[in-house]
């Protein structure tokens, strides 16, 4: 299909200055700025050096490239950068292996961050405008203590880029999971979505790699960390499929309501008609009454819609008010006896276990592929398979997992196991 003459200038446009059209949001100024995802997902590393060159043509500024290690000149971002002056056709540049300058007198500075530390030459950098941590999955806290207090210039910004190595790396701990209200937090994809310079034969490897190694190439391309451990309850590969899925919506609706409890917890619901999912709310700071509103909203104030309510705790207030209203609000009480008291020790392990990912037709969204993939589980002293507490799954991940609890409590066949009130 041809562009119009619209999309045709936003592409040519997009090719002169190299930069994925998500990135363009570090043009405006924050104190943080963190991109990541996979290989091939929004050409992280060519559109943050055009943007780190476009700034240094056109002000004077001074940008430390780094990254926790780095031996030699050759393992630096310094090639890419003098191919990026290059590619834009600038002139008037002075590049050598220390440095690279600007004809407004930018310099660009090359140097890991343990040799800084080691060196103590850290305490030299209080002059930098932008540090640029490529590759910083690898940044590790005590990196990361130094860096920010000593990059303290006005206007100065910290640039990390990305591929997730573990769960908790520091970078994505301290500015993903924990947001900063000085962070600009930016997840890309692989394909021409987010990389308007995708092409056939990186398609092609991704679907290689996923024939091969769907679980490693869940880390190689869909930014993931790396393989799960043995006892996560679903494998990435079922999960995926489950996203990738696209099936007929036929059947009843239902909707399941994580209520939120505390702190950072989030109310989220889902409605699904038959095994696809249809439809999500999520909600922070809420009381029930509204909750329990936007619930009967969502299900188009039909009680044939049958509402399963996370019941624990203040999700009693939830399940009230939505009898109230009409509806048909089913409590579900994951402490609770499980149906098959053989195999599970609780109705919140009967949710996990039988939850039909091989099925199911969900949203692909990178938070609930963690949550989902992320819960692990152990054996009881009878041999049945438990979830791990929720304190646990938080202590490791860093949040509760609102999405996944809500989309089971979607599935879950409450008329089957008799719980139907």
């Amino acid at each position: 299909m041809p562009l119009t003459r619209e999309e045709e200038v936003e592409y040519l446009a997009l090719l002169e200055t190299s930069v994925a059209p998500k990135l363009e949001c570090f043009r405006k100024p924050s104190r943080i700025k963190v991109a990541y995802g996979g290989r091939g997902a929004g050409a992280k590393s060519w559109s943050i050096a055009s943007l780190l060159v476009q700034r240094a043509h056109a002000q004077r500024v001074n940008i430390l490239c780094t990254r926790e290690i780095q031996l030699s000149l050759e393992e630096s971002v310094h090639r890419l950068i003098s191919n990026t002056v290059e590619r834009l056709h600038y002139t008037g540049w002075d590049i050598t292996r220390e440095f690279i300058k600007s004809p407004r007198g930018s310099l660009f500075h090359f140097r890991g961050m343990k040799d800084l530390r080691s060196a103590l030459a850290i305490k030299g950098l209080e002059d930098i405008d932008l540090v640029w941590f490529e590759e910083a999955s690898g940044a590790s806290n005590d990196s990361l203590d130094i860096l920010l207090p000593t990059i303290r210039k006005e206007g100065s910004e910290i640039w990390f880029s990305f591929n997730r190595e573990e769960e908790m790396d520091p970078v994505y701990d301290r500015f993903v999971r924990n947001s900063r209200d000085d962070a600009m937090v930016v997840w890309l994809e692989p394909g021409r979505a987010d990389n308007p310079w995708w092409t056939a034969e990186l398609q092609k490897e991704m679907e290689e790699d996923y024939k091969r190694d769907p679980d490693q190439a869940e880390h190689i391309w869909g930014g993931q960390p790396r393989k799960q451990g043995l006892k996560a309850i679903m494998s990435r590969t079922a999960i995926r499929g489950a996203m990738d899925r696209d099936i007929e919506a036929e059947g009843a609706y239902e909707i399941g309501v994580d209520v939120a409890r505390f702190g950072d917890d989030l109310t989220v619901m889902y409605k699904r008609h038959g095994v696809k999912v249809i439809d999500k709310r999520e909600f922070a700071g809420q009381d029930t009454q509204r909750t329990a509103m936007e619930a009967w909203d969502l299900a188009g104030h039909d009680a044939s819609v049958h509402i399963k309510v996370d019941d624990t705790g203040v999700g009693g207030g939830v399940t009230d008010r939505l009898n109230e209203l009409g509806a048909h609000a089913i409590p579900v009480n994951n402490g609770g006896e499980p149906h098959d008291k053989d195999l599970y020790t609780s109705v919140g392990d009967e949710m996990w276990f039988e939850f039909p990912v091989n099925e199911a037709d969900i949203p692909d969204d990178p938070i609930l592929m963690q949550e989902l993939a992320g819960r692990q589980y152990d054996y009881d002293t009878k041999g049945r398979r438990k979830i791990e507490p929720k304190k646990d799954f938080k202590k490791r991940i860093g949040r509760s997992p609102d999405r996944a609890d809500a989309l089971l409590l979607c599935f879950y066949n409450a008329v089957r196991y008799n719980i139907v009130s």
